[in-house]
This record gives C-alpha cells, structure tokens and sequence, in this order.
C-alpha cells in the first residue's frame, strides 16, 4: 500500500476524481466489493493505470448553506477537464459563470457571454 502514494501524488493530479471516491477505493484497496449503491468508484484503476480514461465529466450540485454565517447560494454545474459551468439558483439575479480552464485554471475571466463559446454553454445545458 505504501507504494501508492508516490503515484498518487504525480499522476490523479491529471485525472476528474471526487470525494465520493474515497470509499470505494478504501473497499477496494481492502479487497471488498463495492456495493453498486455507492455513487463514487475505486481510484485503483488510476492508480495502478494513470493513462487509462476514468472520467470525463461530471455534474455537481451545492444546496442548503444558505443559513450560515457565511451563506453559499444553491448551485448546480457540470465540470470537465477543459470547462466549468456554474449557475447559482438562489440569488437575485441568478448568476452564470463559465471558465475554459486549459487556458484559465485561476478562473478570472467569466465566458459565459462570450459569443465564441456560446456552444460550449448549450453543451452544458443538454
């Protein structure tokens, strides 16, 4: 197991894994099949396959921390490796953010209404 790490380390930084992941690869790294009602899948595959293909989108969702000190607005998106779509739901106006990050990995410039890329908006959209 020790020998994980340093391939963890230099090779998922390429790859889309989430934090649902984490136990799958737990169970599966203990030699225990993972039930198909967990939503993540084991990092093994990356692990020991850096080049292999393990995602190449997914689509994510923020809800309920409207009541805390520092509030979050609702939110859902879709994030590959290359874009980053965004809409906050609760706030007035809603709010639409979308970044190529290949080019922009800091996200400081908002595509969203940028002519050029109005089919990579629609893309998200379907």
């Amino acid at each position: 197991m020790a020998g994980y790490a340093g391939k963890i380390q230099r090779e998922m930084l390429q790859q889309l894994v989430l934090n649902i992941d984490v136990a799958p690869t737990i169970l599966d790294m203990a030699g225990i099949k993972v039930p198909g009602v967990m939503n993540g899948r084991s990092l093994l595959p990356i692990i020991n396959h850096p080049e292999s293909d393990f995602r190449k989108d997914f689509f994510m969702e923020h809800v309920g921390i409207v009541k805390a000190e520092n509030p979050i607005p609702d939110s859902y998106g879709i994030r590959t490796k290359d874009w980053k779509y965004i809409h906050y739901v609760n706030v007035e106006p809603e709010v639409e953010e979308m970044y190529n990050l290949s080019t922009d990995p800091m996200e400081m410039k908002n595509l969203i209404n940028n002519k050029n890329f109005i089919h990579v908006k629609k893309r998200s959209e379907e």
